[in-house]
Parts: structure tokens; sequence; C-alpha cells
């Protein structure tokens, strides 16, 4: 059982790590024993290929990490016990759970939902199996994610976790609209995770590439944005969530004609960013 795929450059020239959260693919066979959907769908509400589009960047002297499990799974970009109650059974220590808009959407750690609305499993689980969960597919992906941006602190001087997301082209959890995504939205928590030099580094970049670019609407960051970022002790965090249209057949599934176009525009940001950083922080 392998949690995720790290991949680092031999001599780093920079603490930039790319993390890819939700771009893994794999669910354990009693899971799938659980549910009362579709394994497509699943993975229809993952990032797919998401680690492919940033899997170079140990050429730019940066590390990659991705989980390989479904986020429908295990989403760590939740906080642990980000959890619905309704969904367990069992005794349920009330001071575990985090309460959230997500929570209530039906997107936890462990979710409820499907992207579709359609529930995921067909009878509650025992809580006691959730925690397990929890201990076994969630907090040593986070022990790893904290070691990666700290190992190299001291020697550069700062962090900086660029969350890698993508997001589909029209609709979204409760966001229903006639209109479509922007190419690209930015996550810095509305300026509390990520440094504005940065933020707006990487927001002109885009631009440049005659990309749609929106600042924290509709995603403004998650778990790992709120948690890692600390611009105050030099510790930043930033979301790139990228319209899936640009690089992905999003109704089958598979890379589409943009796809290499994309990562290749991907390519150069990380080369960039490796070169500009000392000038950033």
């Amino acid at each position: 059982m392998v949690l995720f795929s790290i991949k680092s450059a031999d001599n780093k020239s920079n603490n930039i790590i790319y993390n890819s959260p939700h771009s893994g693919e794999l669910f354990p066979d009693d899971f799938l024993d659980q549910i009362s959907i579709d394994k497509h769908i699943l993975l229809c509400s993952g990032d797919s290929f998401v680690d492919r589009l940033f899997d170079d960047a140990p050429k730019y002297g940066s590390s990659i990490m991705a989980n390989n499990y479904a986020r429908s799974f295990m989403d760590t970009n939740r906080a642990a016990y980000e959890l619905d109650k309704t969904m367990f059974s069992g005794d349920i220590p009330e001071h575990l759970l985090d309460h959230s808009r997500k929570v209530d959407l039906g997107y936890g750690s462990i979710a409820k939902y499907a992207y579709t609305r359609q529930d995921i499993y067909m009878d509650t689980i025992p809580f006691k199996e959730a925690e397990e969960r929890i201990n076994k597919f969630y907090f040593p992906v986070h022990k790893q994610l904290e070691h990666l941006l700290n190992e190299n602190f001291n020697d550069f001087g700062y962090s900086l976790l660029i969350d890698c997301h993508s997001m589909p082209s029209n609709e979204f959890l409760d966001i229903k609209t006639i209109h479509s995504q922007p190419d690209i939205v930015i996550g810095d928590l509305y300026g509390n995770s990520c440094s504005d030099k940065i933020t707006e580094y990487i927001k002109h970049f885009f631009e440049d590439a005659d990309l749609s670019v929106a600042m924290n609407d509709p995603f403004a960051g998650g778990y790992n944005t709120d948690h890692y970022g600390r611009p105050s002790e030099n510790k930043h965090a930033i979301q790139i969530e990228i319209n899936k249209s640009l690089y992905m057949d999003e109704h089958n599934r598979c890379p589409n004609s943009g796809f290499h176009q994309t990562k290749s525009m991907l390519n150069i940001l990380m080369k960039w960013l490796d070169r500009d950083m000392e000038n950033l922080i």
C-alpha cells in the first residue's frame, strides 16, 4: 500500500512543493464493497491527470507529491475530522468533529456525495472504521507533506506549497451557472496564506498566457492552504485551480488535444518560479 508518490530534484534549487491531493485513482477493495455508485463517477469527482501536468517539477529544482488514493475515499484537503456525523454509526465523540460548509454540502474528509450529488455509500459506516481510515490514509500524508516543506526550510529561508487542482468547466457543488468557469482560479485565502508578491506573480503569468484568471472566487483555498500558509513566517501556500476543459475530455475522463500545451505552459511557470523565487520572498 503506497499512499503517495514523491519526485524531487537531485539538487534542489528552491523550496517549492507542488502537491496534487486529488489526482489519485486507487480504491481499497473493502471500500468498493460499501458503495452504491459507479466507480467512474467517483473518479470524475477527482482532479484527473493534474499530477501529470506538474510531474516535471524536479527538472526545475522542486518536488512534487501526489496522493495515490482517490479523494472520494479520503480527502486530505480537509481537516481530519471534517465529517458529517449522519454518515456514521456507533459512538461519535462530538468534540472531534469539525463542522464546516463543505461538510454541510457532503464533501468532508470522507465524502458523503459524488460530484453528481449521489450518495456514495449504501449504509452508514461504523465510526471506528472511519477513525481507522483517517489514521491509515490521512495523517501519514500530512506527516510527509509537512516534512517536505520543512526539511529544506532553513537552507532556503522559505517554503512555498502550490496546491494543484482542477475544476469542472461549468458546474461544481452548489454553484451552477450558464457561464463557463474561468480558465484559472487562484486561491490565497484572500491574501492570508501567501505573500501578495508571489500571488501577483502567478496571476500575471496566467494572464500573460491569455487565460482568464479569477482570484479566490469560487475557490479561495482548502485545508492545505489554510494549514500550511503562514506568510508572516515565510511559509507560503497557494492553490491553483485549472479548468478541466483546457486539458481533458470531462465526459470520457481522458486527456484532450490541449493537454500537452497546458503542461508546457505549467513547465514554464515552474521554470520561472525557480529562477525568480529569490526576488519574490
